[in-house]
Formats: C-alpha cells, sequence, structure tokens
C-alpha cells in the first residue's frame, strides 16, 4: 500500500511539474512568464523578428531591419521601465515610443504588408489586452476580465 501512495504522489508531482512548462512557471516557454523571452509575456527581438517575418512574408532585407527595430525598440522601453517613476507616469512616453517604432516599422514594409501589420496588431492588441484596465485589458476594462470575487469591482476575497 506504501508502495502504491508512493507512486501516486511521484505521478502527481510530474504532471504538475510538466504543466508549469519551461522556467517552472505555468506557461513557461519562449516569450511567457519566466520563459527564454523574458518576463511579462515579452519576446526578444529575434523571436519577434521571426514571428513579424511569418505573419507578413518578409524579405532578407527586411527581415534585417525588422530585426534592429526590434532590438532597438526593447532597449528603449527597458531603460525606460527601469527610469524612476511608477508606470502611469511612464504610459505617456511609452505610447510615444510605441507610435514611434510602428512608424519605422512601417517605413520599413510594402504598403499591402503595412496593412496586414496593423490588422494583425489590433488582432494581438485584442487577443492579449490593450494595457491594463483598458479594452481588451487584464484588469477589468470592457473586454477584460468580469469582476468577480477578488477582482477588481468585486467584494475582497474571502467574504464581504
Amino acid at each position: 500500500m506504501k508502495k502504491f501512495t508512493l507512486a501516486i504522489i511521484v505521478a502527481l508531482a510530474a504532471s504538475l511539474a510538466v504543466a508549469q512548462g519551461p522556467g517552472g512557471r505555468p506557461g513557461g516557454g519562449p516569450g511567457g512568464p519566466g520563459g527564454p523571452g523574458g518576463g511579462r509575456g515579452r519576446m526578444d527581438p529575434k523571436a519577434m523578428t521571426e514571428m513579424i517575418s511569418k505573419q507578413l512574408s518578409l524579405t532578407p532585407a527586411q527581415k534585417k531591419r525588422v530585426m534592429e527595430l526590434q532590438t532597438a525598440r526593447m532597449a528603449d522601453m527597458d531603460k525606460l521601465r527601469k527610469a524612476p517613476g511608477d508606470r502611469n507616469s511612464k504610459r505617456p512616453q511609452m505610447q510615444k515610443l510605441r507610435e514611434l517604432y510602428d512608424g519605422k516599422m512601417k517605413k520599413a514594409l510594402t504598403k499591402e504588408q503595412g496593412v496586414k501589420y496593423d490588422k494583425w496588431q489590433a488582432e494581438m492588441r485584442a487577443r492579449f489586452g490593450g494595457g491594463r484596465g483598458g479594452p481588451g485589458g487584464r484588469m477589468g476594462g470592457p473586454g477584460g476580465r468580469p469582476p468577480g470575487p477578488g477582482g477588481p469591482g468585486g467584494p475582497p476575497k474571502g467574504g464581504a
């Protein structure tokens, strides 16, 4: 009986380890929390360039330019994240950076690719959230997680 109980415990522990994925956290893996792409769902520039290339059928020259832009964008965003101040005060600067790099991206693409890029970006924002609390956001904004126990707008966990 002890061997059977031990076998069940080992099987349960193994299934939990597999469910967490690489990096030891749920959803771990490339671009996911705890994965090689960095924290909070960010992908490294190479992975992002590959994804964009696949979506837009980039030429080798375009792929090189997109890689340069993604590398610079990530460096600028990281610098801004590490700067003093809270996230809310940095939001307008981050939006300006996004717009700047989106403009540079569009210049590297053909007109047709630019249209596809805009559509793809809109789909990604809708799918992963346009920011905390905004449309499609993760903190209870329109399209976000509905209010509930312990969530925004809901009663605190553990009672009223």
